[in-house]
Parts: structure tokens; C-alpha cells; sequence
């Protein structure tokens, strides 16, 4: 890679709640001993879009054109929909845990993310948007059918919503131990607010 270039991604950034809740599944996974690099829960996060080897010249840019994408956009509540595998059970290779957002809000955003980019050449993401949070890896098939023992018993539980206020352009950085990542750009999502109902007058006020 050039080092004009920066590996970046856009995703939904998990709060503290979801983190611990993630690490407590992970705990469990790891019982099965299985050879699998676990993610650690405080680097887990929503993936919206990989942009890939960015130059760094673009990086302003970008954050201008998804700004105005997430200011109008109110806090997303989701669930986790249980624990799952890519591409299969079978052949085990990326541990999930499956998420949902019930409006349809996420859906449209991801869209309008990818046309945003596709407009600046960036190549347009071939399969549909499928959200989930990954665990883990396999590095062999050592421990694979505790793995997948465990991932069966657990079903579609278990479950927990939350609420995301951010998203977050990051870098990622590979390292021999795994990815680091660090903030870019930040953008928060409004939290919604009731409009206050206009109070009733009489006809004398009027």
C-alpha cells in the first residue's frame, strides 16, 4: 500500500452496553476452544461500508459528502438476533452476531451511503447489506465442531437492543495480532426529541 493511502471503513460504533454484552458472548464461545482470532468486544463495531486504500488527500472530502447524511438521521435502536456463522455452519470460517433495526431506517442509510460513493468512483458493494457484528475468525478447523455445538445451542439467543448515537470513519491499521483501529471522522446522529404541543388558547387571547 501506499503511504498516501489509508485503509479506511465507515461503521456504527457500539455503546457500552452492547460492548459488555458482546464480551460475555465471546467468553462463552471461547469455550470451545476452537482456533479462532476472538475480536476484542471494545474493537467491535457495525460495518456500513469499506472504502479500502484511500489517499489520505480524500479524507475531507469524504467527511463533507457523509456529514449531511447522518445530521438529519435520528438514533438507531437494533437488536442482536443470535449467533451465526460465513458462509456456513459447516465450514465455519467467520463467527456473527446477527443484527436487526426494525423502521428500515439502517437499509436506507447504507443506500444513500452507497450512492454517495459511487458518485465519487468508489466501486459499488455487489452483495446486499446483511448486518452483523463479527467475532471471530478461524485460523484452522481445530475445535470446530464445539464451535459449532456452541453456536447451535445458543440459537437465536441470546438477545439484547441498543441504541447507536454515532458513526465513525475509521482506520484500520494491520498489525501481526490483528487489525487496529483509530477515529477519522465522527458523526453523531441526533437523539430524537417529541415535538412540544402548542398550548390551547382561549378566544379572549386571541
Amino acid at each position: 500500500m501506499n503511504r498516501d493511502e489509508i485503509r479506511s471503513f465507515l461503521a456504527l460504533d457500539l455503546p457500552e452496553n452492547m460492548v459488555r454484552f458482546l464480551e460475555d458472548i465471546l467468553n462463552r464461545l471461547k469455550k470451545s476452544r476452537a482456533d479462532v482470532r476472538w475480536v476484542n468486544p471494545s474493537s467491535i463495531h457495525l460495518t456500513i461500508k469499506f472504502l479500502g486504500n484511500v489517499n489520505s488527500s480524500r479524507i475531507p472530502e469524504i467527511e463533507r459528502n457523509l456529514r449531511p447524511i447522518f445530521s438529519v438521521q435520528q438514533q438507531l435502536e437494533l437488536e442482536t438476533t443470535g449467533i451465526g456463522a460465513f458462509p456456513n455452519l459447516r465450514q465455519p470460517r467467520v463467527v456473527w452476531a446477527g443484527v436487526t433495526e426494525a423502521s428500515g431506517r439502517l437499509a436506507r442509510i447504507v443506500s444513500t451511503v452507497e450512492d454517495v460513493f459511487l458518485e465519487r468512483g468508489f466501486q459499488k458493494e455487489i452483495k446486499s447489506f446483511t448486518p452483523h457484528l463479527t467475532l471471530g475468525r478461524a485460523r484452522s478447523s481445530k475445535g470446530k465442531e464445539e464451535l459449532v455445538e456452541l453456536i447451535n445451542s445458543m440459537g437465536s439467543n441470546p438477545r439484547i437492543r441498543f441504541v447507536v448515537d454515532r458513526a465513525i470513519l475509521f482506520q484500520s491499521v494491520l498489525e501481526p495480532t490483528g487489525a487496529r483501529y483509530s477515529a477519522l471522522s465522527v458523526f453523531d446522529l441526533p437523539k430524537f426529541v417529541v415535538p412540544s404541543q402548542p398550548t390551547s388558547t382561549t378566544s379572549s387571547e386571541i
